[in-house]
């Protein structure tokens, strides 16, 4: 029987694009899906076969400075504006989903509005996680920096937790159940786009987590990015969409790659020029992510979740340049497996970049565990898996 299922997701890549595979798969089942996110993502969640459901949402952008050094205050920023938005868009929110109600809301990590949306038709919430989930075993928290930033995190979250109860009590929903990042709602249930190999404490969590993994979907067979045709390895450059605006950086990768063996795909965002070019670069404010990473030799990211997983979907190494806690995080976990190299984002050198990046290509053994690690993420269908468990929800 076709269900009606509503996608509440914050309007950021590294968030959207994991889900659109499960989309297509529920749609190809008959299902329908209202999709809530921000504009630009919305011409994807179309092609998806969902309605775009066209509510205002900007995603709030941190505020630049330095790598890592200094999160409490961005974190603060962000996770306001995310309230903000779940407010002053709840009763609109909820206005188009009385006559039509959902089965099920399906909210992203970074979208409080889906958990209120969820309370309010009273309907199941099932958490969407593009990156590592909490237990007992595992705390989410350390993805957000260390508890000696002057404590600005932790009022972050009292603050946060103060106006969900405000806006909760003054519109008659009841109290929250669950900390953030839940952000209120008790989800019946969690799915993780990541491999429980990967997440910390994996063999720890219940079966109300299920670990789909990253499916890449018909965005995958999108083109839009040629390899060099002299055969010259394809090292891809990119900090992702968030937090990268980093000149410095991009150009210590010029200085370390220029008049080298690599053709050099490098995505600046859109707030970084660049004075010089050599020629074996190609510099862009963004790039088809998938089409290069099927070329690539080395993958010198950021690391967030979902660059991470992709490139481990292909089969390329990693080396990690964080720019945020959970990015350290996850080139943590990169280097534990043997997947690449983590790089310390406050001391790089363009020595450093370059003598990095040609031994990762190399190293016989990361190219091992690289190999094997993209084998068994593709060997599993996690659109299927999380269609099928949604699916078992609404039965």
């Amino acid at each position: 029987m076709s269900k009606h299922l509503a996608f509440v997701v914050g309007p950021g890549a590294g968030h959207v694009n994991p889900t659109l595979p499960l989309v297509e798969e529920l749609v190809a089942r008959g299902h329908r899906v209202t999709y809530l996110t921000g504009e630009p993502f919305r011409a994807a969640v179309t092609a998806a076969g969902a309605t775009a459901l066209e509510l205002p949402w900007d995603a709030p952008r941190p505020p630049a400075g330095p790598a890592v050094r200094s999160m409490g205050e961005s974190f603060g920023a962000v996770v306001r504006g995310l309230q903000r938005h779940a407010q002053e868009s709840f009763a609109s929110a909820v206005a188009h989903f009385q006559p039509d109600p959902p089965d099920v809301v399906c909210y992203d990590m970074v979208a409080p509005l889906g958990a209120l949306l969820a309370d309010r038709l009273a309907v199941p919430g099932v958490l969407l996680a593009p990156s590592m989930v909490g237990n007992e075993h595992f705390s989410t928290r350390s993805l957000l920096g260390p508890p000696d930033d002057d404590g600005v995190l932790d009022r972050v979250f009292a603050e946060a937790v103060e106006s969900d109860i405000r806006f909760r009590r003054a519109n008659s929903l009841p109290d929250p159940v669950a900390p953030l990042p839940a952000f209120g709602s008790a989800a019946v249930l969690t799915l993780v786009f990541v491999p429980r190999e990967f997440q910390i404490a994996g063999d720890t969590f219940d079966d109300t987590h299920l670990f789909l993994g990253p499916s890449l979907g018909t965005r995958a067979a999108r083109g839009g990015w040629t390899p060099p045709s002299d055969g010259s390895p394809v090292l891809f450059v990119s900090l992702g969409t968030g937090f990268n605006e980093r000149p410095e950086f991009f150009e210590q990768c010029v200085a370390a790659f220029r008049d080298s063996r690599w053709h050099v795909v490098m995505a600046v965002g859109d707030r970084v020029r660049m004075a010089e070019v050599p020629a074996n670069f190609e510099v862009a404010p963004f790039f088809p992510q998938l089409s290069v990473l099927a070329h690539t030799t080395v993958f010198l990211s950021h690391t967030g979740m979902n660059s991470t997983m992709e490139a481990l979907y292909h089969g390329v190494p990693l080396v990690s340049v964080p720019q945020m806690p959970e990015q350290a995080v996850n080139g943590d976990r990169v280097r534990e497996l043997g997947l690449g190299r983590r790089l310390d984002s406050t001391a790089i050198t363009a020595r450093l970049l370059r003598e990095t990046v040609d031994e990762v290509a190399v190293d016989p053994v990361i190219r091992a565990n690289v190999t094997a690690f993209g084998q068994r993420l593709r060997a599993v269908n996690g659109a299927v898996l999380g269609a099928d468990a949604l699916e078992r929800l609404l039965a």
